[in-house]
């Protein structure tokens, strides 16, 4: 590519292409339309030089050019996030009032409240509500203000009324108490499968972990089931069997192992969703980004 000043309007629609899979996706997320998007990305690629995205009817892929700018671009959106945060404190200061997030037990408990603290600091004046649930919260009825979720919006959901982007991917791994296996085992194709394994209840067998488990298992019971994924991880570590946990939180704990022999994992995409009425709030904008900075931080490099 050629080395030259890149124009930050035309580098937020690559990024957000990059990160929605297509121009329909990135627009909405923009509030623009799938025309403005792609001459933005046409007048990119004209700049520098080079072919960024694969235009394939499933959507759009990143070209190895494409992912080479991604870690650029997602570089500078970081480093200008940071300069609005520390920009002016009577500006955070006025932010006030009440924010609700509704997100799930496990991104609540280990990525959204440790780090309130930090954003109490720049916000001193709002005050944080969180909705904890594996269902999701109706944003139409304001049930939240906005939700951090592993499932898209579903159209039945009122999901045209919603501003929803993809910020990240949450990736999961299989994981025994360390010690459990030998070395050499926990490292094999298939001697963990000789271990009991812990997973979802019936109500939540469709979700993409649960089958993943049974399908691994060949239909064997769990010799736990549970809707808790904080309870699946506390079996885990005390060695009642095998489960499969999200890696930022898996790979930080000494109290268990990673197995596989290429460390089995699937991922799924985390979306940041809010109604379209709110996406002006200076309380809804300030948790967005507080949220979109820790996913980046503390996710993206897991897996």
């Amino acid at each position: 590519m050629k080395n030259l000043a890149f124009d930050w309007n035309d580098l937020k629609y690559f990024l957000a292409v990059a990160r929605e899979g297509g121009l329909s996706g990135a627009a909405t997320a923009l509030g623009t339309s799938a025309s403005t998007v792609s001459r933005h990305i046409a007048a990119l690629e004209a700049r520098v030089g080079a072919t960024l995205f694969l235009r394939q009817q499933t959507g759009y892929l990143l070209t190895d050019d494409g992912s080479a700018l991604l870690t650029h671009v997602e570089q500078v959106e970081r480093a200008l996030m940071a300069a609005e945060r520390n920009g002016p404190l009577s500006v955070q200061r006025q932010v006030s009032g009440q924010v609700r997030l509704a997100t799930t037990e496990t991104l609540a408990t280990h990525l959204i409240v440790p780090h309130l603290p930090d954003f109490r600091q720049r916000y001193p004046q709002l005050r944080v509500e969180i909705n904890i649930g594996l269902t999701r919260a109706n944003l139409s009825r304001r049930e939240a203000d906005l939700a951090l979720r592993i499932v898209a919006p579903d159209p039945d959901d009122g999901a045209g009324d919603y501003i929803a982007s993809r910020v990240g991917k949450m990736h999961f791994g299989v994981y025994c108490k360390t010690g459990l296996l030998p070395p050499d085992a926990a490292q094999s194709d298939h001697a963990w499968q000789s271990l009991d394994y812990v997973s979802w209840d019936e109500s939540w067998a469709d979700l993409p972990a649960a089958k993943w488990l049974h399908a691994a298992y060949r239909g064997k019971r769990p010799v736990l089931a549970c809707n808790s994924p904080l309870a699946q991880h506390v079996a885990v570590r005390a060695g009642l069997g095998v489960g499969m946990l999200p890696c930022f939180i898996g790979d930080r704990d000494p109290a268990i192992q990673r197995i596989g022999a290429d460390r089995l994992s699937l991922s799924r995409d985390l979306w940041l969703v809010y109604h379209r009425d709110l996406k002006a709030s200076q309380r809804v904008i300030a948790m967005r980004d507080f949220v979109t900075e820790l996913v980046n931080t503390h996710l993206c490099a897991s897996g």
